[in-house]
């Protein structure tokens, strides 16, 4: 049930495909331009950014059900005003306020459900096939929207969305979720003690420099995951016609589907490194291949578009999958908390940055090739933060649990 859970949070981080169908309408009910009113996205980001490692305290501390149900209210809420302000600055506040909704409704109660529950060693097949949530979320909102909007326009788009965020996070919180045992617990939903701040503290002591490293992994993937909030603009610079940018987009979001589920039990089966280096040729042939490709033409677009959709669903899965390997899953609320403010502040930060290439290239060419190195770059670092978390782990004599494989021949225990 509180997989199920977790899948419907990760549906409502799929609401951002539906704020692009707000751009034009919401830029003219508000009589602004589109640059004015699109401050409101990064707003909401870089606010949820600045609250994860809040909320991923706030979950060791009270459970991660009762902060998806309130992140889930809040953020609701925040879209009725949002629908009905009354102009773009009050449109801002609510924005703010849905933003703090938005940092304990989704992607960290989700995989904190998921790594709580899932111990065992098909860890990374499960929480892949949850994070299919965001592609099935946005596909049902590329089915419902254009409905919606020609129906209530820019005000029942945005009653939709929170529609939408309610009934993913509120309702499954409410219905489906459970917090996760913790040790020497059989359900945590029972018997959830809070603890000291003190000990909080002391229980991520020693992973400072592995949270630095994986969050700003994070960061760089994000800077390249920007493509998908621009994908359509992309196709379309490259020449392609609109019919077929919106097949190229559904075809992501299909390949996107399977990628999700195939990561997870890449990770399970592989090993660490075996993982990391088939990331490696996948980011070489991600983007900056696609880039090439719609340069010389279309014959190798769409399977290059299969590996490009695996290498961009690296953030949703095997980012969660590295935390709780490095740091163990009584600290991952924290330590993804982090991670997560890397990811949103590179979002936030990198699709206005791929709208100055553009500005300044007329080409979003250079920055599908950039996107590629900032990948493996982060590759680097996800992977060495992962050696030192772990290293710091078996000192403390920890129990490892996961197969997961460090070096050659040498195969932590499995729990």
């Amino acid at each position: 049930m509180s997989t199920v859970a977790a899948f419907g949070a990760i549906m409502t981080s799929s609401t951002p495909v539906a704020m692009g169908f707000l751009v034009i309408p919401g830029s003219e009910h508000f009589g602004v331009t589109t640059a004015q009113f699109l401050i409101y996205f990064t707003l909401f980001l870089l606010t949820s950014a600045a609250l994860f490692g809040f909320t991923g305290r706030l979950i060791l501390r009270i459970g991660v059900r009762p902060v998806l149900i309130t992140g889930g209210i809040i953020s609701a809420l925040a879209w009725v005003g949002m629908a009905y302000a009354p102009n773009i600055y009050v449109f801002y506040i609510f924005a703010f306020i849905m933003g703090v909704g938005a940092s304990g409704n989704n992607l960290l109660p989700a995989n904190t459900l998921i790594t709580g529950w899932h111990v065992h060693k098909r860890r990374g097949t499960v929480l892949g096939l949850a994070a299919t949530g965001a592609a099935f979320g946005g596909m049902i909102i590329g089915f419902v929207f254009p409905s919606i909007m020609a129906a209530g326009g820019f005000v029942g788009g945005a009653l939709a969305i929170g529609a939408m965020i309610f009934i993913c996070s509120t309702l499954t919180g409410i219905f489906l979720a459970k917090n996760p045992p913790r040790p020497g617990e059989e359900n945590a939903d029972d018997t959830v003690e809070a603890t000291s701040k003190a000990d909080r503290k002391a229980a991520i002591k020693g992973f400072g420099f592995t949270v630095v490293l994986l969050a700003i992994a994070g960061f760089l993937f994000s800077l390249e995951n920007a493509f998908n909030t621009v994908q359509a603009a992309v196709y379309t610079t490259f020449g392609i016609d609109l019919v077929t940018a919106g097949l190229m987009i559904s075809f992501f979001s299909l390949c996107g589907i399977v990628a999700k589920p195939l990561l997870g039990f890449m990770h399970d089966k592989l090993g660490v490194k075996v993982l990391l280096s088939t990331l490696v040729v996948l980011y070489i042939l991600g983007l900056p291949a696609l880039a090439l490709s719609m340069q010389l033409g279309l014959n190798l677009t769409f399977p290059i578009l299969v590996i490009a959709a695996i290498s961009l669903s690296v953030p949703t899965v095997i980012l969660p999958l590295l935390a709780v390997n490095a740091a163990g899953r009584e600290r991952f609320p924290i330590i993804y908390g982090f991670m997560l403010t890397g990811s949103f502040a590179g979002t936030g930060i990198g699709v206005p940055l791929w709208g100055l290439v553009f500005d300044t290239t007329g080409s979003f060419a250079l920055a599908m090739y950039g996107g590629g190195i900032g990948g493996l770059i982060g590759l680097g670092l996800a992977f060495y933060g992962l050696r030192r978390g772990m290293r710091y782990r078996q000192s403390m004599n920890e129990t490892i649990t996961t197969g997961i494989v460090l070096e050659e021949g040498e195969v932590t225990p499995v729990h």
